[in-house]
This record gives C-alpha cells, structure tokens and sequence, in this order.
C-alpha cells in the first residue's frame, strides 16, 4: 500500500533513514555518516506544502519511502536561464529484505504522479557515482544523466 506520510511515520522514516545513511557512510564515508537526519528535518519535511514521503508498506509495516520536494530553479531570475519547476527526489529507500518486489518501482511511478499533479515539468535526483546498483534502478526508471558534479580533495 502507497500512501503520504504522517506525523505518527517520524520514528518509523528515521529508522529507514538511519538504514539508508549506513550504506551512503559505506559507499562515501568522508562525505556520510551513519547516521540518520534529525526527526525535526523529517517533520518539517512533512509538515511542507512542498514536500512529502511517500510511503510503501508491506503487511502494516513501513518498508521504504521516497522523500519528494517541489522545486524552482534558483535561476529562473536570470534571462540566460529556463524557467524551470521540477521535482526533486532526496532519498528512495526500500530495507534489503522487501527489494526485487517491485516496491522501488512502485515509489517512483507514485512519485511521478506527485510530480505532475503539481504540474511539474521533471524530477530530478543525486545518486553517487559508485553506487552502481542505485544508479541501474534510476536508469531502469527512466532517469539519464545530465549532469555530473566533481570533486577534488584537497
């Protein structure tokens, strides 16, 4: 069952997002802890009239989320730049044992027709570069790259 989330979800999204920030330290430990955002954020994040958490859950039991946020291109002041509304996709998260059950895909089709309810142009996400698994799923879902982001320790 898909649904948007609630006040009542906090413990159970900072549970999930804990899991997720455990394997983000794993993959970028410099970048990540392992530990998961403040339930304040997860509130505020509810509580937005332009964001949500769409949650799937199996049997009663939250199993995974995609956290979604209306957004407008901080450039749009700018004649060199298209207007541009779009959604963006913060984390999409489904616990080890529910994945290979479609929930994932089933998340980003929601997540889509939260998008164009809003009459948002496209959706957009981050997904670390060695986080092949992730990636292919984005790529199966349809997202292409259009960008990349480097970086320089220094």
């Amino acid at each position: 069952m898909l649904r948007i989330a609630n006040n009542e979800d906090i413990d159970d999204i900072y549970n999930l997002n804990t899991e997720l920030f455990i394997v983000l330290n794993e993959l970028k430990g410099e970048i990540y802890n392992p530990i998961a955002f403040p339930r304040v954020f997860i509130s505020s994040m509810i509580n937005s009239s332009y964001s949500d958490y769409i949650l799937i859950e199996d049997d009663d039991k939250i199993v995974g989320y995609a956290l979604i946020e209306e957004r407008k291109s901080p450039y749009d002041e700018y004649d060199s730049f298209v207007e541009d509304h779009y959604a963006f996709i913060y984390e999409l998260v489904v616990l080890p044992e529910y994945r290979i059950k479609g929930y994932g895909r089933k998340l980003m089709e929601e997540a889509q027709k939260w998008a164009k309810s809003r009459k948002l142009t496209s959706i957009e996400l981050n997904v670390l570069s060695n986080n092949h698994s992730a990636k292919a799923f984005y790529e199966r879902n349809g997202f292409e790259e259009y960008q990349v982001k480097l970086r320089k320790e220094i």
